[in-house]
This record gives structure tokens, sequence and C-alpha cells, in this order.
């Protein structure tokens, strides 16, 4: 007696079946791992979208932060408001800041300024992974000895900011037109 099977023992369909079962498991494991590459691609990039606006959010809070500390600044607290407007300030800029604090603390309280101020709106200009720059609309009163009542004032200023050990700091103020 022989074990042997020839073609026309097994039944016709089974064959072709068994091999459209091979290519259908196929062609689901690489849908299954195009799905999953797709999906790490996708989260991947929402996560970098997720870091940009993170970054934006810090920098545009950093700008505000300094303007208001510039244009807010009483001859009751001038020293403690000019600390805070050094506090936020890269080594280079904080120097320049240091270097005028006696000066500009001593005319404030001279002419007994009360100056407050807000900001209207911001708009990020570049953003780089250690730089960013930010245009910030202010506005604010001021009032001195010599006014008769508080004086309504606009801003508008170019803020240069830096990323120094995780935080972003003031590198450079300027009022624009």
């Amino acid at each position: 007696m022989t074990d042997e099977v020839s073609d026309s023992d097994v039944p016709s369909d089974v064959t072709p079946r068994a091999g459209r079962a091979v290519l259908v498991w196929a062609l689901l494991g690489v849908l299954l791992v195009a799905a999953l590459g797709a999906a790490v691609d996708r989260g991947l990039a929402w996560r970098e979208a997720e870091g940009r606006e993170q970054a934006r959010a810090d920098v545009v809070e950093a700008a505000e932060n300094e303007v208001v500390g510039l244009i807010t600044i009483s001859a009751r607290t001038t020293g403690e408001d000019l600390e805070e407007l050094i506090e936020g300030a890269t080594a280079t800029f904080r120097d320049d800041l240091r270097d005028q604090a006696d000066r500009l603390s001593q005319e404030v309280v001279e002419n007994e300024v009360e100056a407050t101020g807000e900001v209207v709106s911001t708009g990020v200009v570049s953003l780089a992974d250690e730089t960013a720059t930010v245009i910030v609309a202010a506005r604010g009163t001021v009032d001195n000895r010599s006014a008769r009542q508080p004086e309504p004032r606009s801003y508008r200023l170019e803020v240069e900011l830096q990323k120094v050990e995780g935080s972003w700091l003031v590198s450079a103020l300027r009022f624009v037109a």
C-alpha cells in the first residue's frame, strides 16, 4: 500500500482557496503596516505642531510681559518695576538696562511718573529654535507732575527674544512706527 496521493485524489478547489487566503492575509498585513506607518507619521506631525504652538505662546508671553513692564512704571515702585524688566532680559540687554536704570529711576521719581499700560495685540514675525521676533501693540496712560491729567499713549514695539536655558528672554526692544 502506498501513501502517495495523486492530483486526481485532491479536490480541485482546495489549492486555489488556500492560495487566496494567503494572498488576503498578506494584503491585510501590508495594509496594517501602512496604516500604522501613517498613524505614526500623523502623530509625529501633531506633536511637532503642538511644540510650535507652545513655542509661539511662550515667545508672545515673554514679549508681552517685557513690554508691559516697560510701559507700566510708578515713582512709588520704580526699583521693583525696573528689576522685573531686567529679569526678563538676556545678559547683554540686562547690562544695557542696568546701565540706564539709575538715570531712569531718578527721572521717574523726580517727575512723579505714574504710567500704566496693556497689550492690545501681538504678532510673531519670526520663530526659530533659539530666536524669535514679536511685534507688540500696546496702549496706556502717563501721568506726571507737569500734566493736568493722564495722557493716553500708543506704543508699537519690535521685541527680539532669545532662548536661554529653556526660557525666552528679551535681547532687544525697539519702538517702531
